[in-house]
């Protein structure tokens, strides 16, 4: 129970996390928000990977939640459970 309690608090702060990512990355680039430095670079570009980044913590999170949820126990390295 403690285990699925830990994964749905850390679902819920993943969540947030890639919500305000992508929200950051989306007003940069309807702002046109640019660099200080030398390069103006646009900040959405670096900005997109963290977003990216986010949403695939977001959807490991949740992929192991409901393996747990289900009663699956977790594999290590992505390994086949075989029933011999």
């Amino acid at each position: 129970a403690l285990e699925i309690w830990a994964l749905g608090a850390a679902t819920l702060l993943a969540t947030l996390s890639a919500f305000y990512a992508c929200r950051l990355s989306w007003q940069s680039y309807t702002f046109n928000d640019i660099s200080t430095g030398n390069d103006a670079t646009p900040l959405w570009i670096p900005q997109l990977g963290m977003a990216v980044g986010t949403l695939v913590l977001f959807i490991a999170f949740v992929d192991e939640f409901v393996s747990q949820w289900r009663g699956r126990p977790a594999r290590a390295g992505g390994e086949q459970l075989r029933n011999e």
